[in-house]
């Protein structure tokens, strides 16, 4: 990091009210921030099956990642966020920069020097980690295990790069940098998905090269985060002083969280194994479904609680709890009252909306497209209650008790794979897999309600009513969208086929806002006056 540099103190004021940036300008900043990049993310898979046309050279590519994505939540993934944004924050509203500043200089450094211990043990050591995957049970291609165990090597190193933009990311959220955090990403979208269309192809020198070709854009996505954000990260530096009882506790509050995050990836290995069960294509077809029911929980779900977990930590520092309530209340029925017809959509047109957004080329068959919606399908509960998991999640860490999501992941770790051996010996087939991944985060869901509204001050309030009103809504959106379906199927050449899903699209929001605003639900009129505000602004804009 740069060279330390003198900071004072400031008052005890909330950065948020400084910049005079509200809840809802920063959450659309993030939002628009994590479309542009999920869509980036569809465009990479597209790529991906365009490039790697046989199955076991896909399969391989997309099992490549998962070891070194796990090492990475292991040791930092949701710590650096739900840990520094948190600490940060709180210490910012109270007039403390300078001490924590020097804090998490200190938890920089320490996580750096183990970051780079388990790359290089993670590159040594790939091809026994990667064997894990078959000592469970028989694999249908076992040659899919080496070649990923391969490419895996270059992704260790990346991993470091990836940690270094995530600390960078953390730290500017804290100062409510939400527009620099919002698109770095797309940036480093842009060099993966250059790697993957120049190097991809059929043979083990072409994935070798492709994982190459994202090392090399992990390293100028960190430095294009740090040269972004210079002027905050310019006072954090490595510090190798780390006996420290501050930094110990910042530890204490972070190893629960790291686990927690570690347990969606070991998840996620879990399934991948489960889906090297069934036939060559299933663990790219898996990505898929995840990537795409993925989206509107990260653009609705994560902008909210990106926004919020800082002003949450704040308002429980400063002891206002009925704020904190409110604001817990405001984005979990924002967030749901989103991903909520966004389940149901997926639901109802499952194979049109993965063939609308993948099929774009002949390697991309109407079968591949069959076995990834039929994971989707049983993905579509996993959006309105992963909502709920995590907008808990983040509460409890803005509010510094990050032991509870700990316990939570920890049950669904038991869940998951218990659940997809039973469904699988059961004869269900593909679907066993995303099925037990929504029953896991039912049990997850309904364990973390229980625990966080124990709190009565903080808890939200105003839930069973909203969803009431949403169910209604959505129903109605969702005999709709059906009936279209039945008379205008999703057939023909690419753009009609777009055509047609754009318009069933546009039915579904405007039954489903049309019953809200019948039903006076102040999130349809939230979003709808955040529409407008943003449409005459532009309109102002061109005007003058």
């Amino acid at each position: 990091m740069a060279e330390n540099t003198k900071v004072e103190n400031k008052p005890a004021s909330s950065p948020s009210k400084k910049k005079g940036m509200s809840f809802a300008l920063s959450a659309i900043i993030v939002g628009i921030g994590l479309i542009i990049t999920k869509g980036a993310g569809l465009i990479r898979d597209v790529i991906v099956s365009l490039k790697f046309s046989d199955g076991i050279y896909r399969d391989a590519y997309t099992l490549a990642f998962n070891i070194p994505d796990l090492f990475y939540n292991l040791l930092v993934g949701g710590a650096i966020y739900s840990t520094i944004a948190p600490y940060l924050s709180a210490n910012l509203a109270v007039g403390k920069e300078k001490e924590a500043i020097k804090i998490v200089s200190k938890f920089i450094t320490a996580v750096s020097i183990v970051m780079v211990i388990c790359c290089t043990l993670g590159c040594v050591f790939s091809e026994p980690l990667y064997v894990l995957y078959s000592l469970s049970h028989e694999i249908k291609k076992p040659e899919i295990i080496p070649l990923a165990a391969q490419a895996s090597k270059l992704l260790f190193p990346q991993i470091f790069f990836i940690m270094l933009a995530a600390l960078c990311n953390g730290i500017l959220i804290s100062y409510r940098k939400f527009t620099i955090t919002s698109f770095a990403p797309v940036f480093y979208n842009i060099f993966v998905i250059a790697a993957i269309f120049f190097f991809g192809g059929n043979s083990q020198r072409n994935l070798m090269m492709t994982t190459g070709g994202i090392l090399v854009a992990s390293m100028f996505y960190f430095l294009f985060q740090y040269s972004l954000g210079f002027k905050q990260m310019k006072h954090f530096r490595f510090d190798f002083h780390l006996v420290d009882k501050e930094l110990f506790q910042l530890f204490k509050r972070a190893i629960p969280i790291l686990i927690s995050a570690s347990v969606i990836q070991i998840n996620n290995i879990v399934l991948n194994s489960f889906a090297l069960q069934f036939d060559e294509g299933s663990v790219f077809a898996f990505r898929n479904a995840s990537t795409i029911w993925q989206i509107p929980y990260s653009v609705f779900v994560v902008a909210i609680t990106t926004v919020m977990t800082p002003e949450l930590s704040g308002d429980y520092k400063s002891e206002n709890y009925k704020k904190a309530s409110d604001l817990v209340s405001q984005s979990m029925k924002s967030a749901l009252f989103m991903t909520i017809p966004s389940a149901v959509f997926m639901a109802v047109l499952n194979v049109d909306v993965v063939k609308a957004i993948y099929q774009w080329h002949s390697n991309y068959t109407n079968e591949h497209a069959s076995l990834a919606a039929v994971f989707l399908l049983g993905f579509c509960s996993s959006v309105i209650t992963a909502t709920v998991v995590h907008v808990f999640n983040q509460a409890f860490y803005a509010i510094g008790q990050t032991k509870l999501p700990l316990v939570a992941g920890v049950v669904g770790l038991v869940i998951n794979p218990v659940a997809c051996y039973v469904m699988v010996a059961l004869g269900v087939g593909p679907l066993s897999l995303s099925l037990a991944y929504s029953f896991t985060n039912i049990c997850q869901m309904i364990l973390l309600s229980i625990m966080y509204c124990r709190r009565k001050e903080l808890a939200p309030h105003g839930i069973i009513k909203f969803l009431l009103k949403s169910a209604l809504c959505v129903a109605i959106m969702a005999v709709a969208v059906f009936v279209l379906d039945r008379f205008l199927p999703g057939q023909g050449r690419k753009v009609v086929q777009l055509g047609i899903v754009a318009l069933k699209g546009v039915v579904a929001v405007v039954v489903y806002f049309t019953c809200a605003v019948l039903l006076r639900m102040e999130e349809a009129t939230e979003w709808i006056n955040k529409f407008k505000a943003k449409l005459f602004k532009k309109s102002a804009a061109k005007a003058k």
